[in-house]
């Protein structure tokens, strides 16, 4: 075997890893503002996600959405790899183990052999929970890290309730849970943020420091169930959406318009089902590095109902406009990428896909 074939040949067996890669630094370059964005409304009150992001750049600048990038940057390609190795792994693993085969249809047994919409969704879903639990039992520490470089600023200036910013007075308003306290301040004064907030590590130092090396796993029951639930039902509808479209156009293939349609939708779907799980996860993980007498919550349990009792409904979906705007576009072209990618290296190869 020449080195030109030995390469192709290792190229094409980790396709889907280099799909992955290629996918997710693309998706978190574009999509990082807005998630940073995200986590301020979710933790903190804003009036609209204009009035965030720009009160937002006008006291840290454009650099202060990417603060934390670097973490998920370099891991994300990771993360993101082995989410989709392991999803596809899984799902051979389903086809070639179902009870379907062995005469499981006559019992009525789950099918996992694809040749339906049902059995598509059905076997993207399980894979889907199983990668999700995966990755957020690895990257757990990570998402904690980036959590306190997000709100660095606002954790500055003791914000524990809602801010609100009064673009005339300079006020700022702060709700707590039985008071309204408005206090003046100097426009531009900005309280400058922990030392600890200097870096990704030395952030993760300092949690380690004050808990331990388990406080790296703070809220690790909540991200997992996130990441599971979330997806199972990604992949799910991701899935879905395109072999439904597939079907519909009478083709063996489908394109990029497919992949953006299939993985906005995707995208969209998931984070309407778990936004108050992804809500209730950064607000029990921003208080990580507060001492126990201070901190608002005991229990994810207590936050939910604090949550829900004080604002509703709408405040466990407090946030999720950024997310829903960000949802179409990014995921869309994270599929879109992965897909073409996947297909660029079958036809550098010269291998079916």
């Amino acid at each position: 075997m020449t080195a030109s074939a030995g390469w192709k040949m290792a190229l094409y067996e980790n396709r889907t890893l280099a799909s992955a890669i290629t996918a997710a630094v693309s998706g978190m370059l574009v999509g990082y503002p807005f998630d940073s964005l995200k986590t301020r409304m979710q933790t903190h009150h804003y009036p609209s996600l204009l009035a965030c992001a720009r009160r937002s750049i006008a006291e840290e600048g454009v650099r202060g959405l990417y603060r934390g990038l670097v973490p998920p940057l370099l891991t994300a390609s990771a993360a993101k790899s082995l989410s989709f190795s392991v999803f596809e792994q899984i799902k051979l693993w389903l086809r070639n183990h179902d009870p379907y085969i062995n005469g499981g249809s006559k019992l009525g047994m789950p099918n996992f052999q694809r040749t339906t919409v049902g059995s598509v969704a059905l076997t993207a879903a399980v894979s889907g929970s199983i990668s999700g639990a995966v990755i957020a039992a690895l990257c757990c520490p990570l998402e904690l890290v980036k959590v306190q470089m997000q709100l660095a600023n606002l954790m500055a200036k003791g914000t524990n309730g809602v801010t609100n910013a009064s673009k005339t007075t300079g006020q700022t308003t702060l709700l707590g849970e039985n008071s309204l306290t408005t206090k003046t301040h100097i426009r531009n004064q900005r309280p400058a943020p922990p030392r600890w907030t200097g870096s990704n590590f030395s952030v993760l130092r300092e949690i380690v420091r004050q808990r331990g090396a388990f406080g790296m796993y703070y809220g690790l029951h909540l991200h997992i169930v996130r990441d599971a639930s979330g997806t199972a039902i990604y992949f799910a509808s991701y899935e879905t959406v395109k072999e439904t479209l597939r079907r519909l156009t009478g083709s063996d293939t489908t394109g990029a318009l497919t992949h953006m349609l299939a993985g906005g939708t995707c995208g969209v779907v998931s984070w309407l089902l778990i936004f108050p799980i992804d809500l209730v996860k950064s607000t029990m993980q921003s208080q990580v590095l507060k001492p126990k007498n201070v901190q608002k919550y005991a229990s994810s349990w207590h936050c939910l109902r604090d949550i829900y009792a004080r604002l509703g409904m709408s405040g466990l979906y407090r946030g999720v406009s950024v997310s829903l705007i960000r949802a179409f576009p990014i995921h869309g072209l994270n599929f879109v990428v992965y897909e073409w990618a996947r297909a660029a290296i079958c036809r550098i190869t010269s291998r079916p896909e």
